[in-house]
């Protein structure tokens, strides 16, 4: 085998080896050991609401919690503590989820609710849209279907 068709069959091999493990692929379950015996499982991702602001989106789960994070840029929004965010499926379906923020904690920017009770009608892999309780009308954050499979084998491996 000559020089250039071994080059060429490493580069072969190895650069789809590398796009599957690098840090740039879209699976971004993390486990965080938060204290001893505690650990705390998430899925981060930023995602863009219909006026094109970027929200950091957080899935996170511990024993006997299922919590969702949704945090805006500062000084942008501000959410309406307590209202329930509404999660709305592909197929219509509408679900509420009960503000969960900790109310000593309450910052403008800063969402957090209660998806345990929805776990089990959380879509597997359909794409859905959030409304969070904001005091500016018609924001939406489309969630693709892809980080809902994820969320969903989040909450499988719990």
């Amino acid at each position: 085998m000559k020089r250039w068709q071994r080059v060429l069959l490493v580069i072969l091999l190895v650069v789809p080896l590398w796009l599957a493990v690098s840090p740039s692929s879209p699976a971004m379950i993390r486990t965080i050991e938060e204290a001893p015996n505690q650990v705390v499982v998430q899925s981060r991702h930023q995602l863009r609401d219909n006026h094109g602001f970027t929200w950091q989106v957080i899935l996170f789960s511990r024993p006997g919690q299922l919590q969702l994070r949704l945090v805006g840029f500062p000084e942008q929004y501000h959410f309406r503590h307590p209202d329930p965010l509404v999660l709305i499926t592909s197929s219509g379906q509408t679900l509420t989820a009960v503000d969960d923020f900790p109310k000593a904690d309450t910052v403008a920017n800063v969402g957090q609710f209660d998806l345990l009770p929805l776990a089990s009608q959380l879509p597997k892999s359909e794409s859905l849209v959030l409304r969070p309780p904001l005091e500016e009308q018609g924001i939406e954050i489309a969630v693709p279907a892809a980080v809902a499979i994820e969320w969903h084998a989040l909450i499988e491996g719990v």
